[in-house]
């Protein structure tokens, strides 16, 4: 399965937990990345590279460029937008947020599988950020079991590395995604 969106318009692209920001500046390549569920909202990586391709006489051109600075230029250093792309990240991990907010996700009845607890701990999450004052009484009423029985799918979905007591795991993350980019595609 193809993990990657691809948005032009600010240069962003998914890539499994990662949101991956790509600009380039004559032969040099910048990228910064920045996990989305990291406990700070910024990017954790930033790459400068020599990308020469294409024809040949863009070959020629780019590797003229790259030798004439012998190697990364400062001047290129000034120029990575770096307040821009942390300002976009933030929006992006914005946007994501006010999805999961906004929409209850689908908990099934009783939870089989990984997806089923992160479904589960996903919708708490919300419901919880949402200012809901007994989330865990709230949710179970709603699916018709006890709340010692959530509480034991709850910790269930501990022991599966789905949730770490406040929030979703990279683990949980990346099945809600690979579930969400299915149903897109269907």
């Amino acid at each position: 399965m193809n993990t990657e969106e691809v948005d032009a318009l600010n240069e962003w692209r998914r890539d499994g937990q990662e949101l991956v920001w790509r600009r380039y500046y004559g032969p040099w390549e910048v990228s910064a990345r920045a996990n989305m569920g990291a406990p700070f909202t910024g990017p954790s990586e930033l790459r400068i590279r020599l990308n020469v391709g294409g024809s040949g006489d863009e070959i020629d051109q780019l590797m003229e460029e790259a030798l004439e600075t012998d190697g990364i230029p400062a001047s290129l250093l000034r120029q990575v937008p770096f307040a821009e792309i942390k300002a976009q990240f933030r929006a992006a991990l914005s946007q994501q947020q006010d999805r999961a907010m906004n929409e209850p996700w689908p908990v099934p009845k009783r939870c089989r599988t990984d997806l089923d607890y992160a479904l589960l701990v996903a919708e708490l999450a919300r419901m919880r950020s949402t200012g809901t004052t007994a989330p865990q009484g709230e949710l179970a009423a709603r699916l018709g079991v006890g709340k010692a029985t959530l509480s034991e799918r709850i910790k269930r979905a501990k022991e599966l590395d789905l949730w770490d007591g406040r929030r979703l795991t990279g683990k949980a993350t990346t099945l809600l995604n690979d579930w969400m980019n299915e149903r897109k595609e269907q």
